[in-house]
């Protein structure tokens, strides 16, 4: 039959048409090709914010995930992966807020029904952009069963999981000191505060004795919070100190006296030893301000602006305040100086700016119960890590927990599911809306206004997802779930919660594996982000266009979403993180390149000749008449077939991609095809039997990428279907549901892989010498192998075709100790000397002389090299690219120098 196949990949004619030809199967639901006898196998998305647009991060991350459920899937599990998106409280709420502005509105002046309706309408409208994209990187999830964390079936988890923690006393309302985000005018939790080395200043104040016997000096970085000052504290054991405690200060300005307390908060070795106690605004003051009955004074509002408690600063920005009063500060004789330092500011995670710390009334779950149970799962054995470290982590936080606030001061979320009492002042929480108060009986109630932190609903995702509260066929069939894939930055927001609540409601863990891959970073290893510039759109890397990476444009024509995943496969090393710059997709471009025009020669020659289906490896092991090329690649397909399954069962991405790609590219392609075509030319059985080695292994080859590289290797997957005899797109025929292929023991031959591995070993001596002195292909070269015995003789000889096609010989002769003709070159490979005349080819003379210069320039440019690298400042200074780079050229330049110099002594 004639085939038509494209000289080269059309990614973008062929990814959206498999991808749709996978739907339309329904290739991704629950169960497609299980096989009976194998577990589930569920794996639960962590959902992307309903805001978001693919970034590289969550490229890495899916293609981790995908790679997984296919690999799963071709193993016959039930499997399930699991999709769905996050209603994203915080970030939903800033991005309707902003079109309100648009519009001349404020969020504040709009009625809270009419926002949320309105931030509804965008969810439908816009949100969700980041599932279709999902779906453009090959992600093959079931997306019948997608949810959304806001939706009526989630919504009713959450309360449900409110409910059951209030009443078992582990939910509480309390005043406590909260991380408050003027900008977003709401609490955060410990975990959404980024701790930021920042410069500032240590500023020293002084405080009069109230009775003007003398004064204080006290050192504060905040000097704008001195207006809420209720005491200065100094060390009990202080001696400078002592007779100080009791007494009084005067605050200056406000004129209010405050007491020296002694707590040991106050360190003696720093600064002065005294310290300022603002109540209001420090969580070490505040809890000082507990331990000694100390007032509060709110002197910064939930707006970042100066309250009436700064007098004549009232209604002023804080750090404006902080500068006027400085100034004044100054003037007054306060202000006895400055020290520059460095020290950690936290900073708000989701809007950028200096948290407040608040004294605020919020609701909090209580989670040391919780996170005694959860840290038990790794500590026993149940939860792994992978990479381990990961682990300690995970229960270091929980051995250090606090009691997490779960109150947002916003209006897009779940709304906490409780009513204050008009009559009474109790509270009423219920799982469904109360009519009367459940302690006085009043009608007068009233929810509260607040919503619940984002990742509440999100602790639920891997069970409220399949039905949880109701006991579903779906919980039972696929729960708990099996691998979990996510970052470390997420291991405390989400990981840990996930696992506390699952414990809680269901009594088991909601999962048993836990990968942490690593961050992708810039070439640098700066972490990618807008305002750096150095992020990577994944779409414009799969699609095309124009990438604008620290400060330079590159006109991307699109690599194909193969090419990015094998990209990122290839660079996921043990958790590690990646760092990456547009051209290094070019690597899994160049690679799906190679699958591509590799797999049109195959089939282009498969068409002309013929098979009745793919031969199966019992088809395979019944040919008569194969040699060792070919019992060799058979071999080797087992080996990576055993080498690709342990590398994924053990979440070591890098080794499974390069495993399939060594078989396909250095063994299948670069060795047997190319025997392969001298066999199609000698016809016969040699060529049958070629024909159906190639068909064989073809197919597994294609087994073992598809879960990385899905698309080209189901495209080339149908063709094979079209010239084997059968068609391509047959219902329920597709490479993702066939088989992952296993180690066949009757394939495997002892001793093939040594004996090729010889052979190989001749053949590249050969050719180096061809490379050395420059000889083009089409000039006749002749070698002697020289054995040490009449055996190795016999062997070498049975595989002479293979030794002249690979190695292009004109002539070859094989004898036991033969004598090294004149003018030849003699290269060693074990106990084979291999002799290669060159008298008559080239003039030798001539030669050497060439072959010295060259080895006496590539001593003085490894030398320079080796400098460089034993420069400690090079090394420190130089970009981390162009010292990777310099090191792989020495290593090149040392193996060139050493077959100069082997050649050289040959001559």
């Amino acid at each position: 039959m004639t085939l038509e196949l494209p000289k080269s990949y059309e990614a973008k004619t062929v990814e959206p048409e498999v991808y749709e030809r996978w739907e339309k199967g329904g290739c991704f639901k629950a169960g497609a090709g299980k096989r009976a006898g194998l577990p589930s196998y569920t794996i639960a998305i962590p959902p992307p914010n309903v805001t978001g647009v693919l970034h590289m991060g969550h490229a890495l991350n899916n293609t981790l995930q995908d790679t997984l459920i296919r690999w799963r899937r071709m193993q016959g599990h039930d499997t399930l992966w699991q999709p769905g998106t996050d209603h994203a409280g915080i970030a939903t709420e800033a991005v309707v807020a902003k079109l309100l502005e648009k519009e001349g509105k404020r969020k504040e002046s709009t009625p809270r029904d009419e926002f949320l309706a309105r931030v509804w309408a965008w969810k439908e409208q816009s949100g969700g952009q980041i599932v279709n994209q999902l779906r453009k990187l090959g992600s093959s999830c079931d997306w019948s069963r997608e949810r959304f964390t806001m939706d009526d079936g989630l919504s009713r988890a959450v309360r449900t999981m409110f409910v059951a923690l209030f009443e078992k006393g582990l939910i509480y309302r309390g005043t406590r000191m909260v991380n408050w985000s003027p900008v977003l005018k709401t609490a955060l939790s410990d975990d959404e505060v980024d701790m930021k080395d920042k410069p500032g200043f240590l500023w020293k104040l002084r405080y009069p004795l109230s009775d003007g016997s003398g004064h204080i000096d006290v050192e504060t970085t905040r000097p704008e919070t001195f207006f809420g000052d209720t005491a200065v504290a100094v060390n009990p054991a202080d001696p400078r100190y002592q007779a100080l405690i009791g007494r009084t200060v005067t605050l200056p300005i406000v004129g209010r006296l405050i007491p020296i307390v002694g707590d040991e908060h106050a360190d003696p070795e720093k600064g002065t030893g005294a310290v300022k106690i603002t109540p209001a605004h420090d969580p070490n003051d505040y809890e000082v301000g507990k331990r000694h009955g100390l007032p509060l004074v709110r002197v910064i509002g939930f707006d970042g602006t100066m309250t009436a408690e700064a007098t004549g600063y009232a209604g002023q920005d804080r750090f404006a305040c902080r500068k006027a009063l400085l100034i004044a500060f100054e003037h007054s004789g306060v202000l006895q100086g400055r020290t520059e330092i460095t020290h950690a500011v936290g900073h708000s995670e989701r809007s950028g700016e200096p948290i407040e710390p608040m004294v605020t009334e919020q609701w909090f779950v209580k989670m040391a119960p919780l996170a005694e149970r959860a840290v038990k799962e790794t500590r026993e054995g149940r939860l792994h890590f992978h990479p381990e470290r990961w682990g300690k982590v995970y229960e270091q936080w929980l051995d250090n927990v606090r009691d997490w606030c779960i109150s947002r001061q916003i209006w897009w979320g779940h709304r906490i599911p409780a009513w204050h009492c008009g009559t009474c002042a109790q509270v009423t929480v219920g799982l469904e809306d109360p009519t009367a108060c459940a302690h006085c009986g009043a009608a007068a109630l009233t929810q509260d206004p607040d919503v619940l932190d984002t990742w509440f609903s999100s602790a639920l995702w891997p069970y409220s997802t399949l039905g949880w509260p109701d006991r579903t066929p779906e919980l039972a069939r696929y729960f708990p779930t099996s691998t979990l894939v996510t970052d470390r930055g997420i291991i405390f927001f989400w990981v840990a919660r996930m696992v506390m609540t699952s414990l809680f409601t269901l009594g088991t863990r909601p999962f048993s594996d836990v990968y942490i891959h690593g961050t992708v970073n810039d070439e640098n290893g700066e972490k990618m982000s807008k305002a750096k510039g150095n992020g990577i759109n994944p779409i414009i890397m799969i699609e095309g266009g124009t990438q604008n990476y620290l400060g330079k444009d590159y006109q991307c024509a699109g690599y194909g979403a193969d090419a990015v995943r094998y990209t990122l496969l290839d660079m996921t090393t043990e958790g590690q993180d990646l760092k990456l710059s547009p051209v290094k997709f070019e690597t899994g471009r160049n690679f799906a390149n190679k699958v591509w025009n590799a797999g049109r020669f195959l089939l282009m020659n498969l068409a002309e000749r013929p098979l009745a289906g793919v031969p199966d490896a019992a088809a395979i092991a019944a040919l008569q008449g194969l040699g060792l090329p070919e019992r060799w690649i058979l071999d080797r397909l087992q080996g990576a077939v055993g080498e690709c399954t342990a590398a994924l069962a053990s979440f070591r991405y890098n080794d499974y991609a390069n495993t399939a790609y060594r078989f396909f590219r250095d063994e299948l392609c670069d060795w047997y095809l190319e025997w392969a075509k001298h066999q199609f030319k000698a016809g016969g059985v040699a060529a049958a039997n070629a024909t159906a080695v190639l068909a064989h292994c073809f197919d597994g080859v294609l087994r073992l990428l598809h879960p990385g590289m899905p698309f080209i290797t189901e495209h080339l997957w149908q063709t094979l279907q079209t010239v084997t005899g059968g068609a391509a797109w047959q219902p329920g025929r597709f490479l993702m549901l066939q088989p992952w292929p296993l180690p066949e023991a009757a394939l495997q031959v002892a001793g093939a892989a040594p004996a090729m591995a010889e052979l190989q070993a001749v053949v590249s001596a050969i050719r180096n010498v061809r490379n050395l002195v420059s000889l083009a292909d089409g000039v006749a070269l002749g070698a002697t192998i020289a054995t040490p015995g009449a055996a190795r003789a016999q062997a070498l000889e049975g595989e002479r075709a293979f030794l002249i096609d690979r190695a292009n010989l004109s002539d070859l002769a094989i004898a036991v100790g033969a004598a090294k003709p004149v003018g030849a070159v003699t290269t060693v490979v074990g106990e084979l000397k291999i002799h290669v005349p060159l008298a008559g080819v080239v003039d030798l003379a001539k030669l050497k002389d060439q072959l010295a210069k060259r080895s006496a320039a590539t001593e003085k440019s490894i030398a320079g090299k080796e400098g460089r690298l034993g420069n400690a400042d090079y090394i420190a200074r130089a970009p981390a690219q162009q010292v990777e780079e310099t090191r792989e050229l020495l290593a090149k330049e040392r193996v060139e120098l050493g077959n100069l110099r082997e050649t050289l002594a040959g001559l």
